[in-house]
């Protein structure tokens, strides 16, 4: 029966190897989370917390968080909460899981203070096992999400999920999605003609190709090209889905093409009046042109516009909107 007291000292063995890489793990996590707030506060940020915690012996790194203050003092930005939890399985390091408190407190620069409550609030990042450890993937959930300001505004969404990750399939591209369901909206957005209070859906599933990989120090990079390969969204009335791609222009604009298919349209031109894009004056004269777009189409009663970049310039069919966006 010797090799069974050969077995039992190599079982021992084992597990003195592996609790003495989790302490070893633990206190490597503990004191990296250390120096992260020592070089924010270096850097002139507010980076502050009463104390960090490592658990989850021996199978789990499960990092806490408590008493958090992070804040910009430039641009007027913070973030306070109670805790903050970073989880992850001491054989898959590079994959970490982020469980947020059901209330934080969000500092506008404007002076407002927004409380974020939630039933539910996590982030998954996903990093490739290199050295360097460049993000493959992260995506946020949320459930139940409130926003109230101390301004007097309240928003809120049901659920939402948030998503970024390395395209496979293109180079330096990087893949961004998100769904929403029932995005209630702020009072001042609620009373627009015939849309109200709430969007009942939001997707969007875009990609945007870089000048550079992704990585955690992008030093220089620039957004060459984005595509809209669908955002559909549900407001009142309105029922909108988006294709198209735009690419950088030689001053760093977008330039290109999105492709609106607008049904609901008849709603449009109170809300451009609404939002102040067209004087009160001129809304019957975009109805009518409007009109005769849509009968001018497929189907009367879906709107098919183009968002055309060009020369610096935003325009929706007819319609100016002002300059293009910078990519660059």
């Amino acid at each position: 029966m010797r090799w069974i007291r050969y077995f039992l000292w190599l079982v021992l063995l084992l597990g003195i190897l592996w609790g003495s890489y989790w302490f070893v793990g633990a206190r490597a996590v503990r004191m990296g989370a250390e120096a992260w707030f020592a070089d924010q506060k270096a850097a002139g940020m507010v980076a502050d917390n009463s104390g960090i915690t490592v658990a989850g012996f021996a199978d789990r790194f499960d990092m806490t968080i408590n008493d958090l203050h992070l804040a910009d003092p430039v641009s007027g930005w913070g973030w306070k909460a109670p805790f903050a939890q970073v989880l992850a399985m001491t054989w898959k390091p590079w994959h970490l899981i982020a469980a947020l408190p059901h209330t934080q407190l969000i500092e506008v620069p404007d002076g407002q203070k927004v409380t974020l409550g939630s039933d539910r609030l996590m982030a998954s990042l996903l990093m490739r096992p290199t050295s360097a450890l460049p993000p493959e993937r992260l995506v946020v959930e949320g459930e139940a999400l409130a926003l109230t300001s101390d301004a007097g505004w309240t928003a809120g969404v049901a659920k939402a999920v948030l998503a970024a990750e390395n395209d496979p399939t293109k180079v330096n591209t990087l893949h961004l999605g998100a769904d929403v369901t029932d995005l209630r909206l702020p009072e001042s957005l609620a009373q627009l003609p015939d849309l109200g209070p709430k969007i009942a859906t939001l997707h969007i599933d875009t990609s945007a190709t870089l000048s550079v990989p992704l990585d955690w120090v992008m030093v220089d990079a620039k957004v060459l090209e984005v595509s809209v390969r669908q955002v559909h969204l549900v407001w009142g009335a309105l029922d909108l889905v988006a294709t198209g791609a735009v690419k950088a222009d030689a001053d760093g604009l977008a330039e290109g093409k999105i492709d609106l298919a607008l049904k609901g349209w008849r709603s449009l031109p109170a809300v451009v009046v609404a939002i102040g894009l067209v004087p009160p004056q001129n809304q019957v004269t975009v109805a009518r042109g409007l009109e005769f777009l849509a009968k001018a189409g497929k189907d009367p009663d879906v709107l098919d516009l183009p968002v055309t970049f060009k020369s610096g310039t935003m325009s929706l069919g007819f319609l100016p909107l002002g300059p293009a966006p910078r990519l660059q």
